[in-house]
């Protein structure tokens, strides 16, 4: 029954709900067997029954301890180990019984399996908490043992004592089942304070249903003991249906911690809460309940003796409760101090916070007063400067033609000129075309920061065949082999400046590589794993990598004007150009090997 429960439980969600079921269809059809069959039958059912409940509930118990962790497995395989103790007393009950003919076998080595289900559930039950290891003894706990003591010796004494005085039978035999008989007792009110003093979470109903199996197990044994004291024992009693019941609980409990293994959750601190308030309120009280049905069950043999003693122990369960509960409202009181005491701090806290919000709100209406005073006058300079630059750019370009007319004036004019005095005219010249193409290339510099972005699609086969194309009757002069290899490929971005970036670099190429035999210029557009990238790769004269941040600063170059003529902004005019639409450009190089120019660009300009 329990077996077939238990693989159940292993393959659908709720299967708990299914062990219930089944266990209860069990106890059904065991009653009803009971109620038809006569005494000799009805004890081999009672036999059969209860060696098949404890074989059944510790499968259950060793399948979950086999599924859980090792530190909640514990438990688990001390109660399947106790319910396995249990089946072998029972096997030897039934041999004694059936093999050799002995009608109440309680003299056997049975007794002492029997005696072993309540010590391993007790060292079971210590083993549940997960968290109780190191936790201080508060003054609450030591009460609640002091009431789960002192309601173990009001049950032994009311349920035991005096029949176990009055009764005839041997004294081992009294001694063996009234020290099983507290064992028995014992555990459940272990597993009861387990309960009460423990955060279980969404264990609890686990430990709520191992709790009912230790009370139905005590209570059936105390009245069983009882009978057996009186004489008064029958096969068909109602008490023997207790002992399934007991494995049924342990059985149902054991295949619910497996199912919450599988499928873990929390409970809310709120009803946390309110599951401990219920448990702190209820146990009390169901000690009570339980004192007090022990005396109504046991009034035939309450004596004189007996209640006097009863009265004692009610008197020290009524002192350790009440101290108890003056312990546990001074510790409410405590906390409901500190909470105000800290609601209080919080306040000056929160004052002390809206005071500092208020100078903060101020400060920042005086720094964004100022952060707009200083804009503004950024504005200005800039269009003072921008303005000046032109200005500059026209007042500076008008004497250089000047100049450079002139000098074309003079060459013609001069017809018998000596080669020194033209060679002077060519200098000239040149410097002025130099200074012009300096002037033009210190506004773009000035002008790159301050030109407005205009994002378009831009298909880069084209930008680039384009910038080829306005350098095509240099790179045809030269004999420049041209390499291509572009992917198809459309970005999202400011055209103007990447197509400076890719002219200005082109141009470097072209230049760098005049003085090599075979002069080749390559240029790649790919796609990578973090956007696209484009590459200009020449053959030329290469530089010294120890020099790869100086080249992209303005006005630094790494050869003489008359070499490689150039105004040594182009590449700083590059990063800038490639840093306003997002990317990032660096080289690779080697003297005398040429040099690679990489412009990565970032996923998100990608459009296809």
């Amino acid at each position: 029954m329990a077996i077939a429960a238990t693989n159940a439980s292993l393959s659908r969600p709720f299967s708990h709900w299914s062990v219930a079921g089944l266990w209860l269809v069990g106890l059904i059809a065991y009653g009803v067997l009971v109620w038809l069959l006569d005494d000799v039958t009805t004890r081999a059912v009672n036999d059969g029954a209860w060696t098949l409940a404890s074989a059944a509930a510790a499968w259950s118990c060793f399948i979950t301890a086999r599924q859980l962790p090792s530190s909640s497995a514990r438990a688990w395989w001390l109660f399947g180990t106790g319910c396995l103790c249990w089946f072998i007393g029972q096997l030897l009950w039934n041999y004694n019984r059936w093999m050799l003919g002995i009608d109440m076998p309680f003299e056997s080595i049975g007794q002492i399996f029997y005696l072993l289900f309540p010590l391993l559930a007790i060292g079971a039950i210590s083993q549940l908490p997960e968290s109780h290891h190191g936790s201080p003894i508060m003054p609450k706990q030591l009460g609640n043992v002091a009431l789960v003591l002192c309601c173990l010796a009001v049950t032994v004494v009311l349920g035991l004592i005096e029949p176990a005085i009055q009764s005839n039978v041997p004294r081992y035999y009294l001694w063996l089942g009234g020290g099983r008989s507290v064992f028995v007792a014992a555990t459940f009110l272990y597993a009861l304070y387990t309960l009460w003093t423990y955060r279980w979470s969404a264990m609890w109903t686990v430990v709520l249903k191992i709790v009912v199996a230790a009370g139905v197990y005590a209570v059936g044994n105390l009245i069983y003991l009882h009978a057996l004291f009186t004489r008064t024992y029958l096969p068909d009693d109602l008490i023997n249906v207790s002992w399934l019941l007991v494995f049924a609980f342990l059985s149902w409990a054991a295949v619910e911690r497996h199912w919450s293994h599988l499928n873990p959750r929390e409970l809310p601190p709120a009803r946390l809460l309110m599951q401990e308030r219920w448990i702190e309120a209820v146990i009390p009280a169901l000690l009570i309940i339980i004192m007090v049905i022990v005396a109504v069950s046991s009034h035939a043999t309450l004596t004189t003796r007996v209640l006097t003693w009863t009265a004692v122990l009610f008197i020290i369960f009524a002192i350790v409760l009440g101290v108890r509960e003056a312990l546990v409202q001074n510790d409410t009181q405590r906390l409901n101090n500190d909470l105000m005491d800290s609601n209080r701090r919080l306040n000056e806290a929160n004052a002390d916070l809206r005071e500092s919000e208020k100078r903060y709100r101020d400060l920042n209406t005086v720094l964004e007063k100022r952060v707009a005073e200083r804009t503004a006058q950024l504005e200005r300079a800039y269009g003072e400067l921008e303005g000046f630059s032109y200005a500059v750019a026209h007042d500076l370009k008008s004497p250089l033609r000047a100049i450079d007319g002139f000098a074309h004036l003079l060459r013609e004019e001069v017809n018998d000129m000596s080669p020194q005095g033209d060679a002077h005219l060519r200098r000239i010249r040149s410097g002025v075309l130099r200074m012009s193409s300096l002037i033009d290339d210190l506004l773009s510099y000035a002008s790159i920061e301050r030109r407005d972005l205009h994002a378009t699609d831009v298909d880069v086969p084209e930008l680039v065949q384009s910038v080829l194309e306005g350098c095509a009757e240099e790179i045809q002069r030269r004999n420049i082999k041209v390499e291509l290899e572009i992917e198809p490929l459309i970005v999202f971005l400011d055209a103007e400046g990447l197509a400076l970036a890719v002219r200005n670099l082109i141009g470097n190429a072209i230049k760098y590589s005049t003085s090599v035999e075979s002069p080749t210029l390559t240029v790649r557009a790919v796609r990578t794993e973090h956007g696209a990238r484009l590459t200009v790769a020449d053959n030329g004269i290469g530089f010294d990598m120890q020099y790869h941040d100086t080249i992209f600063k303005i006005f630094q170059r790494l050869h003489r004007e008359d070499q490689y003529p150039g105004t040594g902004i182009g590449l700083a005019l590059v990063r800038k150009a490639v840093e306003r639409i997002g990317g990032r450009v660096w080289a690779e190089s080697a003297i005398g090997r040429g040099a690679t120019f990489f412009i990565e660009l970032p996923q998100r300009v990608i459009r296809s």
